[in-house]
């Protein structure tokens, strides 16, 4: 099958192999591609990166000599080469040697193409390798207490703790600064009895501190700023409470540090002071759904009128998905489903995924916005819904739809996943995928349409997602059946 003949359409004979075939035979399958002297489009390339591509298939013909009698390929042909390589296919040589070395030299050059796409891998490949596409349930640190081995992944971002302490010295600035009271970390107050100039620091929470980062960000902030703060560290998980008393005895002795054990949404009515300033980071890969907003807006008492919260605002952002592969593994995927509707269950459990062997048919739009601290807390709820349409270039196939987040942390300060603006090195989230029980064939120019919905009860938080063009599918874990996030 050569990918280069647009006319006679081969994805077109694979793609109706793979509907006749059915997943159970789909998944014993794998493609040969014959690259081609005149490759295709980008498009038709990218393409195939979303089918499972075993090998690709490299005649001598395609070799050119270079100035040391070595053959070698185009840019073109070594960026063609280069892709294929990062979503583990094998390379075959074939055709007569050009060359009095006979094979072994283009074995050699391929060989040197492999290792500069390893060693020019960017960090976050490099931490990711051996989980792509494999599916991941998302944490539900709300629900669940996370281990100490997790907290510890979370903790090697090299861009998620620097961006926050650059957003809370940035509000300390401006708190300090702006600020219309009295009580501000740089204007101080005289005491009349002793003329003593006594300065009141800025009341900070850290709000689910898990390990401490946030309190050495903070720390760190507070020393660059000149702004003194008192830091209020809030977590619930046992595991952490242990790791944040014995860093309070050591790391932190003598530090305005202090620990308080418990729920955010369950700590007293009114609190001894309240926060200038919020700090938590309650993202997930789709921003809200480890329950940021339900966390936040029950602590929401606990922060002064004019306070700040960092984050200040999370979207999410969701496209049409092309991969075979994730699909067949969702479809094989055990999980905790049991019974006869095991497979149809797992198509209706979104997912977090490392994306290597995929496309996006059309660009991310957004789809969720929260904002914080709300002015509105008591009218409306953190239920959504909304309705997104797309309009790929080229043909393809949905097998489900991608899941991202941007967050502003403060000022211009952000994070984000998002494929067009991924920040650079953070490597604490994947993408979210929420799978199609059945993959819909699209033409290019043709609308999808697809419905989100973000569901609650009082245990509760769901997801629910239909696609009603170019085909219409059921609503996918309707009443939360297959998967929901426990408060």
């Amino acid at each position: 099958m050569s990918i280069g003949k647009v006319i006679s359409s081969p994805w077109h004979w694979w793609s109706q192999l793979i509907c006749l075939a059915g997943p159970t035979v789909c998944d014993a399958l794998g493609l040969l591609l014959e690259v081609p002297l005149n490759l295709p489009s980008e498009a038709i390339i990218n393409r195939w990166l979303s089918e499972p591509v075993c090998c690709l298939s490299l005649s001598t013909d395609l070799f050119t000599t270079n100035s040391k009698g070595y053959p070698v390929l185009s840019q073109a042909h070594q960026k063609v080469l280069r892709q294929f390589l990062k979503i583990n296919s094998q390379v075959l040589i074939t055709g007569q040697s050009h060359h009095e070395r006979g094979l072994a030299v283009y074995q050699q050059y391929v060989n040197w193409i492999w290792k500069c796409t390893v060693e020019g891998k960017s960090l976050y490949e490099k931490h990711s390798r051996g989980l792509e596409d494999q599916l991941q349930e998302p944490l539900q640190p709300l629900q669940d207490n996370l281990s100490s081995a997790t907290y510890g992944v979370f903790e090697m971002d090299p861009y998620k703790y620097k961006a926050y302490e650059e957003a809370i010295y940035l509000a300390l600035l401006d708190r300090s600064g702006n600020s219309k009271s009295s009580q501000c970390a740089n204007i101080p107050v005289v005491d009349a009895a002793t003329s003593v100039q006594i300065f009141f620091p800025q009341i900070v929470y850290i709000l689910g501190a898990g390990q401490g980062p946030f309190v050495d960000a903070s720390l760190q902030a507070s020393k660059r700023s000149g702004c003194p703060i008192r830091i209020y560290v809030i977590e619930k998980n046992p595991n952490a409470l242990l790791t944040l008393k014995r860093r309070i005895q050591t790391d932190w002795q003598g530090k305005d540090v202090h620990l308080v054990p418990g729920d955010m949404r369950q700590l007293p009515h009114p609190p001894l002071e309240k926060a200038d300033i919020f700090v938590s980071e309650l993202l997930g890969s789709f921003g809200d759904n480890e329950l940021s907003p339900e966390c936040l807006d029950g602590a929401q008492h606990m922060l002064k009128d004019d306070g700040i919260s960092i984050p200040a605002s999370y979207t999410s952002y969701v496209a049409p998905l092309q991969s075979l592969r994730i699909h067949l593994e969702a479809s094989r995927c055990g999980g905790g489903v049991r019974g006869p509707d095991r497979i149809q269950k797992q198509l209706e459990t979104p997912y977090v995924i490392r994306l290597s062997n995929f496309q996006l048919l059309a660009p991310p739009e957004r789809a969720f916005t929260f904002k914080h601290p709300r002015s509105d807390l008591s009218t409306k709820p953190n239920t959504r819904y909304c309705c997104l349409t797309f309009t790929p270039t080229e043909d393809g196939t949905i097998h489900g739809f991608a899941g991202y987040f941007d967050s502003v942390l403060y000022g211009k300060i952000t994070l984000s996943i998002h494929p067009q603006r991924h920040s650079l090195n953070m490597l604490s989230w994947f993408p979210m995928v929420f799978p199609l029980t059945s993959a819909v064939q699209v033409r290019a120019l043709q609308k999808i349409t697809f419905h989100i919905w973000r569901c609650a009860s009082a245990r509760n938080v769901w997801y629910e997602w239909a696609i009603t063009e170019p085909a219409v599918s059921m609503i996918h874990n309707s009443a939360g059946s297959a998967y929901k996030m426990g408060l």
